[in-house]
């Protein structure tokens, strides 16, 4: 199995950044930081989105994160940064 070391979000949005959304894709998982960065551009010229500001961005994560459930929270800052996060779920085991 492949090690993943980064993820890549990119988030549409209007031209005001009020609204926004996730655009999805096609392989969000990378084996390092600097694969997916140098990716990011690519996959913003080939979102297709109609969105008027698309961002992008690459986020290192620990091995637990994609072996446990994740929610993947981010934020986009009137500059223009997005920022992710990742909190990760608890794991819950049955027992009788």
């Amino acid at each position: 199995m492949e090690h993943v070391a980064a993820f890549m979000l990119l988030v549409g949005c209007s031209g005001d950044i009020s609204v926004c959304k996730e655009i999805p894709v096609p392989v969000p998982a990378f084996e390092t930081v600097a694969g997916c960065r140098q990716e990011l551009p690519l996959q913003i010229r080939l979102s297709g989105t109609a969105d008027q500001r698309v961002f992008g961005a690459c986020k290192e994560v620990s091995e637990k994160v994609f072996q446990q459930s994740a929610t993947v929270e981010w934020s986009v800052s009137r500059d223009g940064q997005l920022a992710i996060s990742f909190d990760a779920e608890p794991s819950l085991v049955a027992s009788r």
